[in-house]
């Protein structure tokens, strides 16, 4: 299927709908970004597949995280704190900043534009734990069976 988002536009659209408000670790980035895709396919849009899967932590997309690093490196989107833990932190640098205005003028139309900042904005609202309730309840498919197998000794 054609796609008029690549993931890494996606990416940095995601950022630049808040580009002041940095987003706490990789886990709410990936439910962020899950939730901002079927939002964005809601409205019409066709973004590149992440090949999104159930995991522990709520939906978790591998390319995702790929395009995240590779955000990282080209120096798009900086990090505050210790990787993979909660503490660490995601914003745009100034030239993640400017790309994401520029994507989100050629992208998304004017008319969804103050509903998806609005969207944005109510991620923080929410715990991680939240957002994965939220997940499991609303796309049962992206939910991961917590029972575990008790090993004796």
């Amino acid at each position: 299927m054609a796609h008029d988002v690549s993931l890494h536009e996606f990416t940095l659209i995601f950022f630049g709908l808040e580009p002041e408000k940095p987003i706490q670790s990789r886990v709410k980035v990936q439910i962020g970004l899950f939730l901002l895709l079927k939002e964005l396919e809601k409205r019409g849009y066709k973004v590149q597949d992440p090949q999104f899967v159930p995991c522990r932590g709520g939906p978790c997309s591998f390319v995702l995280a790929n395009a995240l690093e590779e955000l990282i490196w080209s120096n798009f989107i900086e990090t505050k704190g210790e990787y993979g833990k909660e503490n660490e932190e995601f914003k745009l640098t100034d030239k993640g900043k400017n790309e994401a205005m520029l994507l989100i003028k050629e992208k998304i139309k004017e008319k969804d534009l103050k509903d998806l900042v609005t969207f944005r904005q109510s991620l923080d609202q929410f715990t991680v734990e939240g957002l994965i309730y939220y997940i499991s309840n609303k796309f049962p498919e992206m939910r991961v069976s917590t029972r575990r197998n008790k090993v004796r000794l």
